[in-house]
């Protein structure tokens, strides 16, 4: 499972809104049996939208945030 580190709560909550925004466009993936970069592009959606977000205080703000 993937696990995204950001560096406060707002951080946190800003990646949930993301996320759930993304989620709830239900993106259709066309699927190339040809390619395999589109399959590995839907894992990667997958996994994105189960993501876990953990804070770590250790972490530098991002720019948006300062």
């Amino acid at each position: 499972m993937m696990k995204l580190v950001v560096s406060s709560k707002s951080e946190r909550d800003i990646m949930i809104k993301l996320l759930d925004y993304l989620k709830n466009k239900d993106i259709d993936f066309y699927l190339d049996f040809e390619d395999p970069l589109s399959f590995q592009l839907e894992e990667f959606w997958v996994e994105l939208c189960l993501s876990d977000i953990e804070i770590d205080k250790n972490e530098q703000a991002t720019e948006i945030l300062k």
